[in-house]
């Protein structure tokens, strides 16, 4: 229970809705546990009586004797009748006095029926309230919870998302958070309701056996609840290790699924298909056989309860008739000492949805206790009117183990045009990840415009940092929402100037519904030319000092890309601009270049310096000729 102690203060937030749901709880256990088996004892009395051939019989001989011999003949020749008939008469003559006596015995029975579908109703309406709003407050903590956890993604460095699957990732977002939400619900709920269910049957029992002795072996029976609790630890062990695999198979075919709808066409090109269908029906089947084992474990309790209940039932049956009592004294014992042991296989399957719930919240404290590495410092500062200059100041950075930056010293000044070059791995991509804060250094310091950016709040920084990356990233949208995202308070007008300059404006408007068309997922419906000159024109929009192209022509043809080179020499003027290239036509507009190879930067100068002092950017060039 403590493990789940912080989401049950979710709770507090839709505290009135739940605590209007376990009010009607209360009521639904006090008509189970209480109403139901007093409605047996009084009320069908009332409507059948006591057996006709008795009833005359008793009467017939009190009258003629009249004596306390008589009344002792009767009990020994009627066992338990004697209070029975009595019980009876006094609740009739009640109903009689209460329901018109004047109208004659239909009247009372009349009244006394309708008591029947009365509780009935009153219990049903009870039962419908304490399920709709506890449920109700349940979706507000499991919107909470979603929340918490895609929030905490947002934090997480890059890095973590190398170690997990993004399939498996949204499975413990959507399947255990579910999960995780049922607990909550379920536990605050029955842990409730179902002991008060319990204590009213308790009481009726109790009231019973103080007005009747021969009901207090009932009691007794209840011995066997202690019992009841070595299966459900039994099995609530075993299905929490067998819901952990479940869940993890569960977050195992979702990525299968996510990679294959992401790769449609390498799919079919390399003919893909069976072998991913296998791969996925293979997960399905070991995700069939773990959900059936957490069956079994969940859904043994019920049965091995109500085995102990039957058993109780029986020695109670038993002794009952020994010691003379009729079945209409016994069935309303007989209802309530069924009405202790349900509340006990209800905890039971409570305790194993705890234990569930555990092995789905060990999965999702995967993502809210992982640290998050760049964090916002506690008292940042902020900076006025970004010119955009940067400075390197003894950086290391590594990739755990592996060395990726190495005792890099460089200043930027603002507005200059630096392109990064080198082989794959050399450290280029990691250089510039390190401005927007992507990652921190190990050792040393990054400075934007003097300012350490470990000073400076995440967001502030990134709001003075624009990148435009190798394929252009666009969301499920219309193309003004996609363009928006750089500035999202720009008009219409804004957004419409901004693709002006990217050069999209003319195709946008050749569209059926111009800015308003939808991109499709990942801007399925766009060429790549077009996706990455509404990323341009994003850039545009957001207007930021810094700018990072990374690799922004790499995705294109070599046509496409000589058209883009004129809006991105226009999109970096006037801005301290890095661009991430391997093609060596798109750093002509560079003012400097720096050669980065093992993570060291060994080459800086202009295009014309570097040809001719540096070796492996002249190989570098070479290679692009060829």
């Amino acid at each position: 229970m403590k493990r789940f102690r912080p989401y049950f203060a979710y709770l507090a937030e839709a505290k009135f809705t739940f605590l209007a749901g376990i009010a009607a709880g209360l009521l639904f256990a006090v008509f189970s546990g209480f109403g139901l088996p007093f409605m047996v004892e009084k009320v069908f009395p009332v409507i059948f009586g006591a057996r006709p051939e008795i009833e005359t019989v008793i009467s017939t001989l009190s009258a003629a004797e009249g004596s306390e011999e008589a009344k002792r003949i009767l009990d020994e020749a009627f066992p338990g009748e004697m209070k029975s008939l009595e019980e009876t008469r006094a609740v009739r003559a009640w109903f009689a006095d209460k329901f018109g006596a004047e109208d004659g015995p239909l009247a009372m029975l009349v009244a006394a029926a309708l008591l029947v579908p009365l509780v009935t109703l009153l219990k049903g309406l009870a039962g419908f309230f304490n399920v709709y709003w506890v449920t109700a407050a349940g979706l507000h903590v499991l919107r909470r919870i979603q929340g918490q956890v895609f929030h905490k993604i947002q934090r997480l460095p890059l890095g973590f998302f190398s170690g997990h699957k993004t399939g498996d990732l949204i499975s413990r977002v959507n399947g255990d958070a579910n999960i995780l939400q049922g607990v909550v619900t379920t536990i605050s709920n029955d842990l409730i309701k179902q002991p008060f269910t319990l204590i009213a049957a308790l009481c009726y029992l109790v009231y019973r056996s103080i007005s009747d002795s021969n009901s207090f072996f009932v009691l007794v029976c209840l011995l066997t609840i202690p019992i009841s609790i070595i299966p459900i630890r039994i099995l609530g062990k075993r299905l929490m290790r067998r819901a952990g695999n479940m869940q993890k198979e569960a977050g195992s075919n979702t990525a299968i699924l996510a990679e294959t709808l992401g790769a449609t066409r390498e799919v079919r090109a390399f003919n893909l298909e069976e072998m991913l269908a296998g791969r996925f029906l293979e997960g399905v089947r070991r995700w069939t056989v773990l959900h059936l084992k957490v069956i079994k474990y969940r859904y043994l309790v019920p049965p091995i309860i109500e085995m102990l209940a039957a058993g109780a039932l029986a020695a109670a049956l038993t002794y009952g008739s020994q010691r003379g009592m009729t079945l209409d004294g016994f069935v309303p014992l007989a209802i309530a000492l069924y009405m202790c042991y349900e509340p006990i296989k209800k905890l039971g399957a409570v305790h194993n949805r705890l234990k569930q719930g555990e092995a789905s919240l060990d999965r999702l404290e995967v993502i809210l206790h992982a640290e998050e590495g760049v964090t916002d410092p506690p008292n940042p500062v902020t900076i006025d009117n970004v010119r955009g200059g940067i400075r390197f100041d003894s950086v290391n950075f590594t990739y755990g183990k592996a060395p990726a930056l190495k005792d890099i010293s460089i200043d930027i000044p603002a507005g200059q045009v630096v392109a990064l070059v080198g082989p794959s791995g050399a450290g280029k991509t990691t250089f510039a990840s390190m401005i927007p804060r992507f990652y921190d250094p190990v050792d040393g310091t990054i400075e934007l415009d003097g300012v350490d950016l470990t000073k400076l709040r995440l967001k502030d920084l990134r709001d003075h940092i624009t990148i435009v990356p190798q394929e252009a990233v666009l969301f499920s949208g219309t193309v003004e929402e996609n363009i928006q995202l750089g500035k999202l308070d720009a008009s219409k007008g804004d957004i419409e100037r901004a693709a002006k300059r990217a050069n999209a404006h003319t195709f946008i408007e050749d569209f059926p519904d111009g800015y308003a068309t939808p991109v499709g997922e990942r801007g399925a419906q766009l060429s790549g030319g077009q996706k990455q000159r509404i990323s341009i024109a994003r850039a545009f929009l957001k207007d930021a000092p810094v700018l990072i192209l990374d690799e922004a022509t790499a995705a294109l043809d070599a046509d496409t890309e000589s058209q883009i080179q004129g809006e991105l020499a226009d999109l970096t003027r006037g801005r301290t601009t890095l661009i991430i290239a391997h093609r060596f036509s798109t750093i002509r507009i560079a003012d400097r270049i720096l050669v980065f190879d093992k993570g060291r930067i060994i080459g800086d100068g202009t295009f014309e310096e570097l040809e001719q002092s540096n070796d492996l950017f002249r190989s570098l060039l070479q290679n692009q000729r060829h």
